[in-house]
């Protein structure tokens, strides 16, 4: 069965599931996040490198191109390709996938609409939203911050890559001729004050000169001295017009042609922050009169909206640069040339503090008294801003797009951290347009059961997942998730934490799952007050699952499944750092790894009584220690930022210095490499996808079909020759490596035929109430499409009964 006739059976396999689950909702964390990701690409630094991203993705497909020529069955053992396995916005409880940057609707009933994500690329869809497919995966990044449409040609489209939200910087702006089909990238001019390609947060194509070579496009960028930039050649080259600050609201005046509203939010002086008009289609910028603020060094990030209704008005949502909350919304009249602030009474508290991260405005195009606004959560008002009340409870927290159906006013779109929602009774309702869309954000820390019963990830903002074989997937715990573990002796008990911050007062979440589906905090004895990463270790030891480790500055140790947990170590950083991973051996439970963010390794072989470090490694931070499966004196460590080399491997537990095993691997922060045994290979993982070596010298891209994306993870199960990727926005991925064992395709119980047990067990996976420890992957995979999904169950009930299913693997040993 095609992935699209699941999104529409999925009201009733939603219907028909039922998990006796928990689900903790806490608060996220964006400044924390923010921090974590960068000071690992940055260490010792503490300058952001942006322009070595940017130049990392402008160089990289010349690289990938020049890499793949080495390619041979010698050089990359591991052919074939990777497949999806979501999650597609397919839960147990709900539809929901990641965040979303930008929204292009259709332009006609049955169109194609857009839709930009944060890490996960642009997708289009040709059904107002209920099946996606993915359209950048190969292009220079996957990171999205505004998107345009061509208002003479709707297949002309336009991607900024570099999304403002706390996202990345990007590799210039994606123009596509084809609806989507094709693309070309544009770098030239993008820059900012330090060298790297802009964050864009908006994007605009003029429609006086849409359609030809000199067509004139403005894009907003987050960065300092960019903030607008122009292109009078239809994106193929850029100059910065409105200089002095970030950018975030750019919208068109609705009736006079050339005339442009921008903010600037971080101009010197302070008065000089505000919103500026362009009547020149962005080439000079004036700047308004000021806004009724006190005090102009409060203004935070500004959102701007127009309504046709009303051409000479034009809309401020300002946030509280302090406080990051809303800060007040105002209205600029051009007969009078002066602001009005609006009281906006009932916004309340719930709108949130991360007016850097999430604010969005919308005025309805036919009624101006109609005005939406929303933070963390939605607001909307009917008196033209001077009361508000709560608004779209349908719609996952974060929101940062509101826009309107230009052919029907009362369909509007809403992005969030949540993905894509849709109303079509004018705001009252909202449903998710989101399944199909695998752009989750994964960290570090997924979890493989060894016989692959279930697969688990803490990932941004949407908790940790579950996947056991079908494209719903469950989840629990919420905010970030992290680290997280699987019983092996008992699949049903499970481990997942939240991001370590203060903040959020999230520091030593800790949670364990069991058949029961009740979630019990576990991490008494743990120091809430110790230095500990954003995204803190957790793993479990791999003879005794009750004992356990998790990683602050220090480690702590359970040995009774999490009741207690006693630290075992003193400090293993250099004063100031953080631990990024620890590993347990599987040869030898007594050797312990460890890796911190201010560039140490370390290894006990006392179980923690007493620690080695590591000599020979860049002064950068070490993300990740993976020890070889047979050998304990073995491991390969990874390293982040830049300018220097990302892998290492040690074979006598550091009894000499590591050895270098980069080679000719791309420049790019390394996340986690792993051994393949299976296959004699070694992976590794980094911020533009996945590499093989079988000599510790010569890299190649692939397995093919892994998007060019960040991959925070890489883990193999060998006793069924799994291989399974985290990446962050693209979901997680799964790779067959060659040397399992053939199966009979619809035994999904095991026991040699195929009959009526095999169909219940297959259902009873579909709807989450399979017994534990049940692997009905791969036996139950009748249609060999790598899932177990509806057309497996019709195809096991069709053979059990003597019915002829075609050509389908069902029956056959692969």
């Amino acid at each position: 069965m095609r992935r699209a006739a699941w999104y529409a059976l999925a009201a009733l396999s939603l219907a028909a599931a039922h998990v006796d689950a928990q689900h903790i909702d806490v608060r996220e964390d964006v400044d924390g996040r923010d921090e974590w990701f960068w000071s690992l690409r940055s260490f010792p630094s503490t300058q952001r490198p942006y322009d070595k991203v940017s130049e990392l993705h402008q160089t990289l497909l010349d690289y990938l191109h020049r890499a793949s020529a080495f390619t041979s069955a010698s050089t990359a053992p591991l052919g074939g390709a990777w497949r999806s396995l979501g999650p597609f916005g397919l839960w147990v409880f709900q539809i929901e996938s990641g965040r979303i940057a930008a929204i292009l609707p259709p332009v006609a009933p049955g169109g194609a609409m857009y839709a930009g994500t944060a890490s996960g690329g642009v997708w289009r869809s040709t059904d107002n939203g209920i099946t996606w497919t993915p359209l950048t995966d190969n292009q220079c990044m996957l990171t999205t911050g505004a998107m345009a449409r061509d208002p003479s040609n709707a297949s002309l489209i336009y991607s900024a890559t570099g999304e403002g939200n706390g996202g990345l910087p990007g590799c210039g702006v994606l123009r596509s001729a084809d609806g989507g089909d094709s693309w070309t990238v544009s770098t030239q001019g993008i820059r900012s004050s330090n060298g790297g390609s802009g964050e864009f947060t908006k994007l605009v194509v003029d429609p006086a000169t849409a359609g030809t070579g000199s067509s004139v496009i403005l894009g907003a960028t987050q960065f300092n001295n960019a903030g607008v930039v122009r292109s009078i050649n239809a994106g193929a080259t850029w100059t910065s017009t409105l200089k002095t600050g970030p950018v975030n609201g750019l919208v068109a005046h609705p009736t006079e042609v050339g005339t442009y509203y921008a903010d600037d939010q971080a101009a010197t002086p302070a008065s000089a922050r505000g919103v500026y008009r362009s009547t020149d289609v962005g080439a000079t910028w004036t700047m308004l009169p000021a806004l009724p603020i006190t005090d102009a060094t409060s203004i935070g990030r500004i959102e701007l909206a127009v309504s046709k209704a009303a051409p000479n008005l034009l809309w401020a949502l300002v946030g509280d640069r302090a406080a990051g909350g809303f800060l007040g919304l105002y209205r600029y009249d051009e007969r009078t040339n002066a602001w009005t602030t609006l009281s906006a009474v009932g916004v309340t508290s719930a709108f949130g503090t991360q007016q850097n991260y999430d604010l969005a405005i919308a005025v309805d195009p036919r009624d101006t008294s109609k005005i939406f606004i929303a933070g963390v959560t939605g607001f909307f008002s009917t008196d033209g801003g001077a009361t508000f009340q709560g608004w779209g409870k349908d719609v996952h927290s974060d929101w940062h797009v509101i826009v309107f159906d230009p052919t029907n006013p009362d369909i509007m779109w809403v992005g969030s951290d949540g993905g894509v929602y849709i109303s079509t009774d004018a705001g009252a309702t909202f449903t998710s347009r989101s399944a199909g869309l695998a752009i989750t954000q994964f960290y570090p820390g997924v979890s493989v059961h060894p016989l692959g019963t279930r697969i688990t990830g803490g990932s941004q903002d949407n908790g940790t997942h579950v996947f056991t074989g079908t494209p719903f997937w469950d989840n629990f715990v919420g905010a970030d998730g992290g680290y997280t573990a699987i019983n092996y002796k008992d699949p049903s008990v499970e481990w997942a934490e939240t991001q370590w911050s203060i903040a959020t007062k999230t520091v030593g979440n800790i949670f364990r799952r069991d058949a029961t589906g009740v979630l019990v905090r576990r991490s008494s004895g743990i120091s809430t007050t110790d230095r500990a990463s954003f995204i803190p270790p957790l793993v479990m030891d791999p003879v005794n699952p009750a004992k356990l480790y998790f990683g602050t500055y220090r480690v702590f140790r359970t040995i009774d499944d999490g009741v207690t947990w006693t630290p075992i170590t003193t400090d293993l950083t250099t004063g100031t750092g953080s631990i990024t991973s620890i590993a347990i051996s599987p040869a030898d439970t007594n050797t312990i790894w460890v890796t911190t963010n201010d560039g140490r390794a370390l290894v006990s072989r006392d179980a923690g009584t007493t620690f080695i470090a590591a000599t020979g490694l860049p002064v950068r931070a070490v993300t990740r220690v993976s020890p070889h499966p047979t050998d304990p004196a073995r491991a390969l460590l990874t390293v982040s930022g830049f300018g220097t080399s990302h892998v290492f491997e040690t074979t006598d537990a550091f009894g000499s210095p590591v050895k270098d095993i980069t080679g000719n691997l791309v420049d790019a922060p390394a996340n986690v490499a792993i051994y393949v045994p299976d296959a004699d290979v070694i992976l590794v993982g980094n911020d533009v996808g996945v590499f093989q070596t079988t000599d510790e010298a010569l890299w190649t891209p692939g397995p093919t079909g892994l998007p060019n994306v960040i991959i925070q993870d890489l883990v193999y199960a060998p006793a069924i020759h799994l291989l399974v990727a985290g990446t962050y926005g693209r979901g997680m991925f799964a790779y067959d490596v060659g040397g399992s064992l053939a199966v009979l395709r619809g035994d999904a119980s095991g026991d040699g035929k195929i009959d009526a047990f095999d169909a219940l067990l297959i259902q009873q996976t579909l709807v989450g109430n399979a017994p534990a420890g049940t692997a009905v992957y791969p036996g139950g995979d009748a249609n060999c499409n790598g899932n177990i999904d509806a057309a497996d169950l019709l195809l096991v009930l069709r053979a059990a009964v003597g019915l002829s299913n075609g050509t389908a693997c069902v029956g056959s040993k692969r």
